[in-house]
């Protein structure tokens, strides 16, 4: 699993790579979390707590871009319960759409052309 993945804004991601890399972070989180909680200072905290929100922030950018949305829908969840439940049913439920579209092609048809003329 490429690391970059977790930290960028660009391309599409399907819904079962987002749910497996969701559930790779969740459970850093957890680990690290539970590795410093009685060391941890109140900076430490903030940083492995923004580190893993700015993570699942970029993966649902992804999962937007996978939708053919773009990634400021990512603000909904700024609006009280609409929005969240708007943001989990678009991130975490629904396919992606099966075709090309303008953040990349559909991450779960492959593209590699295995016939190689040199």
């Amino acid at each position: 699993m490429n690391t970059a993945l977790f930290f960028k804004a660009s391309g599409r991601l399907s819904l079962g790579g987002f749910w497996l890399c969701a559930m790779v972070v969740w459970l850093a989180f957890y680990v690290v979390s539970g590795l410093m909680s009685s060391h941890a200072s109140g900076v430490a905290t903030w940083v492995v707590n923004g580190t893993a929100l700015a993570a699942l922030a970029f993966l649902c950018i992804q999962r937007l871009h996978d939708r053919n949305h773009s990634g400021w829908w990512l603000l909904a969840v700024l609006a009280p319960v609409l929005g969240a439940i708007w943001l989990v049913w678009q991130c975490a439920c629904r396919r992606g759409l099966p075709q090309d579209n303008r953040w990349g092609a559909d991450p779960l048809q492959s593209h590699t052309d295995y016939l190689v003329v040199r």
